[in-house]
C-alpha cells in the first residue's frame, strides 16, 4: 500500500516540523491542508491506502502500539542488553520521549488524513456511488480505531472516574491550523469513537473492499465496537457486537494442530483485521517481531511467569522456543509470534479468539447466560488444550478464569495492560528482571505523557499527573 496520496504529503512535512510546533500548526504553505486536494474516486482510494499504511509504520501498529504497552506490563521481561523503549519497562518514560511523540505526532496527523476523506465532497456517479461508500466507512472507522488507541495510550481507562469525565485527548474532526485545542473528557472520546464506527457500519458491507483482513468490513468494525464496550463495561452492547461477528459464520478460530500457523500465515480464517507486511513493504529492522526474535535485537523476552500459567500439552506454548544463549534470569525462553526477523508478518489487531472472550466476559458480567460465558471460554481453551475440562465456575470466579484466559491467548498483542486497568489491578512482575517489579494500579506511569512538543505549543494542553 504504497500509493501516498496527496493528503498524506501533509503527514510525511508534519513529522518534519520545528518540535516547537503542535500537531495542528501546520501552515498551509507546508501542506495540503484541506478536502479541497480529493476531487474524485481514485483520490479517495489511494489516501484510504495511505492511511493503512501509516498503521503500518513502527510508530503504531508496526511495532509501539503493541510494544509499549506490553512491556510495562507483567508478561514481558528485559532482556540483559535491552536499550530500546527501556524507559517505559523501567516506568520512568518522561515528557521528552521519542516513541510517545512520534505517536501523538504520528496519530493525529493520520487523523487529519481520514478527516479529509470523511469531509470531501467528491461528487461520482451512480454506479461508482458504493464504492465511495466503503471507502467514507472506512474513514470512519479508522477515524473511531486511532482515538481509541489515543485515549487508551494518553489517558486512564474509562472507568477510572465514576462518569469517566476525566481528561482524555482532544477530538479534531476538521483541519485547522489555527487551533489550540483542551483535552476532551474520556466519555466524550468514546462518544465520538462509538459514533464513528456506529456510522461506519451504514456504509460498509460484511465483505471487505479487498477481501481479505487487511481493510475493514462492517464485521471487523463490528469485532472492535466489542472491545471499545468492553472497556467501557457497556455489557450488553460488547455481547450483541461480538455475537454478531460469530454468527456471521465468516470466520472460525484455525485447528489445535494448526495453531502456530496463525502467526506465520497472513489473512488466516481467524484474523478479522490485520496489518498487511509483505515483501516490498514492510518495516525492516523496526518490526514488531525484531524486539523478540534472537535474530532481532531479541530486547525483551516471555516472563517465565507467563509461561508457567501454560499446560503441558497447550498448544500455545509452541510461540515460545528455548534459545541456548539465553542464561540465569534471562533464560532459557524466547516469545515467537512475530517470527519473521524481517517484519513480513502480518499483525494481528483482532482475532475470533478475542471475540469469544469479549463476549464471554460481557455474559459473565450480565450474568443472565452462564452457561453461555463458560461456552465461549471453553471454545478457547479447549482449541488450545483439547483435554481441558469443560468451565464450572461462576460469579466472580468464572470472570477471573476469563481474564486468566484472556492473558493465556492475547499476551505479547498488545492487551495486558488494559485488561490490569480495566480491572483495577496491580501490576506485579514475578521473576522480574526490571528494576522495577510492582506498580500499583493508578500509578502515574500507567499511561503515557502528552509530549513536551505539544505542552509547549498549545497553552490550553493539560499534561498528565505525574509529568
Amino acid at each position: 500500500m504504497k500509493n501516498y496520496s496527496k493528503i498524506l504529503v501533509m503527514i510525511v512535512i508534519g513529522f518534519f516540523l520545528s518540535c516547537s510546533e503542535s500537531f495542528l500548526e501546520v501552515s498551509p504553505q507546508s501542506s495540503v491542508s484541506n478536502e479541497e486536494a480529493l476531487t474524485n474516486l481514485e483520490d479517495l482510494e489511494t489516501s484510504i491506502s495511505g492511511v493503512y499504511d501509516e498503521l503500518q509504520s513502527a510508530y503504531y501498529y508496526g511495532r509501539y502500539m503493541f510494544l509499549i504497552p506490553d512491556v510495562m506490563a507483567d508478561d514481558v521481561k528485559q532482556n540483559e542488553q535491552a536499550n530500546r523503549i527501556v524507559d517505559y519497562a523501567q516506568h520512568v518514560q518522561s515528557v521528552s520521549d521519542a516513541q510517545a511523540e512520534s505517536l501523538w505526532t504520528g496519530l493525529y496527523y493520520t487523523n487529519n488524513a481520514l478527516n479529509n476523506i470523511i469531509n470531501s465532497d467528491v461528487e461520482v456517479s451512480e454506479t461508482s456511488q458504493d464504492d465511495k461508500n466503503r471507502i467514507l466507512g472506512e474513514a470512519y472507522a479508522l477515524r473511531g480505531l486511532i482515538y481509541f488507541d489515543l485515549v487508551r495510550l494518553f489517558a486512564n481507562h474509562y472507568t477510572y472516574t465514576a462518569d469517566a469525565d476525566h481528561l482524555g485527548v482532544p477530538i479534531i474532526l476538521d483541519f485547522d491550523y489555527t487551533l489550540e485545542p483542551s483535552r476532551n473528557t474520556v466519555a466524550e472520546v468514546y462518544d465520538q469513537i462509538i459514533s464513528d464506527m456506529t456510522t461506519a457500519l451504514t456504509l460498509m458491507d460484511d465483505a471487505s473492499r479487498t477481501g481479505n483482513s487487511n481493510t475493514l468490513s462492517s464485521t471487523s468494525v463490528k469485532a472492535l465496537l466489542s472491545r471499545v464496550y468492553l472497556y467501557m463495561e457497556d455489557w450488553e452492547n460488547a455481547e450483541a457486537m461480538a455475537t454478531q461477528v460469530i454468527e456471521t459464520g465468516g470466520y472460525s478460530l484455525v485447528d489445535n494442530a494448526d495453531y502456530l500457523n496463525l502467526w506465520s500465515l497472513d489473512n488466516t480464517s481467524e484474523s478479522i483485521f490485520e496489518i498487511s507486511q509483505t515483501e516490498s513493504d514492510n518495516q525492516g529492522g523496526n518490526n514488531l517481531g525484531a524486539m523478540y526474535v534472537v535474530d532481532g535485537y531479541g530486547d525483551y523476552l516471555p516472563s517465565d511467569d507467563v509461561i508457567s500459567l501454560y499446560q503441558e500439552d497447550d498448544a500455545r506454548l509452541q510461540v515460545f522456543i528455548e534459545d541456548d544463549l539465553l542464561v540465569g534470569d534471562y533464560a532459557p525462553y524466547r516469545m515467537n509470534k512475530y517470527p519473521d526477523v524481517l517484519g513480513y508478518d502480518n499483525i494481528k489487531v483482532i482475532r475470533l479468539a478475542e471475540i469469544y472472550l469479549n463476549r464471554a466476559e460481557a455474559r459473565a458480567q450480565i450474568g443472565t447466560n452462564i452457561s453461555g460465558a463458560q461456552e465461549d471460554l471453553n471454545t478457547v481453551r479447549q482449541r488450545a488444550l483439547p483435554s481441558a475440562p469443560d468451565v464450572t465456575a461462576t460469579g466472580d470466579e468464572l470472570i477471573e478464569e476469563i481474564l486468566f484466559e484472556r492473558r493465556l491467548e492475547l499476551c505479547f498483542e498488545g492487551q495486558r495492560l488494559w485488561d490490569l486497568m480495566r480491572y483495577k489491578k496491580d501490576i506485579q512482575r514475578d521473576q522480574c528482571t526490571a528494576s522495577i517489579c510492582y506498580i500499583p494500579y493508578g500509578d502515574d506511569s500507567n499511561i503515557l505523557p502528552i509530549p513536551q512538543s505539544e505542552t509547549d505549543a498549545n497553552p490550553n494542553i493539560e499534561q498528565n499527573s505525574g509529568y
